[in-house]
């Protein structure tokens, strides 16, 4: 789509009510049917419906909506322009999130944009700039956000109440790198160009379409994920910058502790807080208080000495089945009320920006000393770069 495919979109008018009418249910449009697609199909509420299915691949469109009334697309952009869909679900690869976000508010959707929020920093704050121009209720996929015990425990460390935080630590996760996979046959219903989409040609690969096949899939790959820095690591870091209270902001620096892309790296916060990533359970973080060690991880947490949390919320089991559903339905509910989800895309892009941070670090392979508030390297113009990336014409973000 080039400037004028663009501009059409924003001239979509902003619809009259911000939020379905109180009898109305809520029309779900889902653009991206992988395996995240799919799980977040369950989480509906009741005053919601699937309405549309969206993805580049006709099979798993024909799979999804088989034997049901769901409008049918392979273009989000068609997707969008149907009147009967008021909030849509992303869980394309990394590399179309921003696009498809920033579209959606321009045509008057609300989002829920699956995690990592972007693929770079640039991406990231013009979502949210998106979002708020146009007035939409935009939830950024990290879950624990929605968690009772996940929520008791990072609002326990940043109160105070357990004196000064010594450290936190969290998982090392590893960093994408470029791709070499040969070329293959497309398969038959797949449209490869547009799986690319914005990203530089290249030829498809089997194992690039699984996010994750041991060191393939294409969450392994810099021109399509920060690799599982941003996906699992996100949660992790997003965890961390929520105890500290950090979570409208960032660190000042960035630390690269040996060479490579898997090599342990160490943030440093304006008000001297150490975060090291080197062992934390996946998806969270482990506070090391004054008083004690409180660790928070895919919605669960552990407080030692065990008093630490006497107060907080229990730790809910079966995640599939309960947590993951809460930050979605969390979400749906805004839609409807207009009030601010529990990870708004402002947060959701923090938290992002610290795995791009930690990955451009390890890119470059030296320290950086980072800006949160100005969102640049201090004297960097070679870090700066990688902030952003070239879109594939005719794709733009503006």
């Amino acid at each position: 789509m080039g400037p004028a495919g663009i501009a059409a979109l924003e001239l979509i008018p902003e619809r009259v009510l911000a939020s379905p009418g109180a009898n109305e249910r809520i029309g779900v449009g889902y653009i991206g049917l992988g395996a995240r697609g799919h799980h977040i199909l369950t989480h509906l509420t009741k005053d919601a419906q699937i309405v549309a299915v969206c993805d580049v691949d006709a099979h798993k469109v024909e799979e999804v909506a088989k034997g049901r009334n769901y409008g049918r697309y392979g273009d989000y952009r068609k997707l969008l322009d149907s009147k009967s869909v008021d909030a849509v679900v992303i869980t394309t690869p990394d590399h179309w999130h921003a696009l498809q976000a920033i579209h959606a508010c321009q045509a008057g959707k609300d989002v829920f944009c699956d995690k990592p929020l972007s693929l770079t920093v640039r991406e990231g704050r013009a979502m949210v700039e998106a979002a708020s121009r146009h007035h939409r209720i935009c939830q950024a996929g990290p879950q624990q956000r929605s968690i009772p015990a996940a929520i008791d425990a990072c609002n326990l460390v940043r109160s105070g109440k357990l004196g000064r935080i010594l450290e936190v630590h969290c998982t090392n996760n590893d960093t994408s790198h470029d791709c070499d996979l040969p070329g293959e046959p497309i398969p038959d219903g797949l449209d490869w160009d547009t799986w690319l989409g914005p990203s530089a040609v290249h030829p498809f690969n089997r194992l690039l379409l699984p996010s994750r096949y041991k060191e393939f899939g294409w969450m392994a790959y810099q021109p399509w994920s920060g690799g599982n820095m941003t996906s699992w690591g996100t949660h992790g870091l997003d965890i961390m910058q929520w105890g500290l209270g950090m979570d409208r902001t960032g660190p000042v620096e960035v630390e690269p502790l040996g060479a490579g892309l898997t090599c342990p790296l160490v943030y440093r916060y304006a008000n001297g807080v150490v975060v090291k990533l080197d062992q934390a359970p996946q998806g969270g973080a482990i506070f090391v208080t004054e008083k004690g060690k409180v660790t928070v991880a895919c919605g669960i947490a552990r407080y030692d000495p065990p008093e630490l949390g006497k107060d907080a919320a229990p730790n809910l089991d079966n995640f599939l089945g309960h947590k993951g559903p809460l930050h979605t339905q969390q979400w749906l509910k805004c839609v409807r009320t207009r009030e601010c989800p529990s990870c708004e895309f402002e947060i959701g892009h923090r938290g992002a920006t610290v795995a791009h941070l930690g990955n451009i670090a390890r890119w470059l392979g030296r320290k950086l000393r980072w800006d949160p508030a100005e969102e640049r390297f201090a004297g960097d113009e070679e870090a700066n770069a990688l902030l952003g990336r070239p879109m594939r014409p005719p794709w733009r973000l503006s």
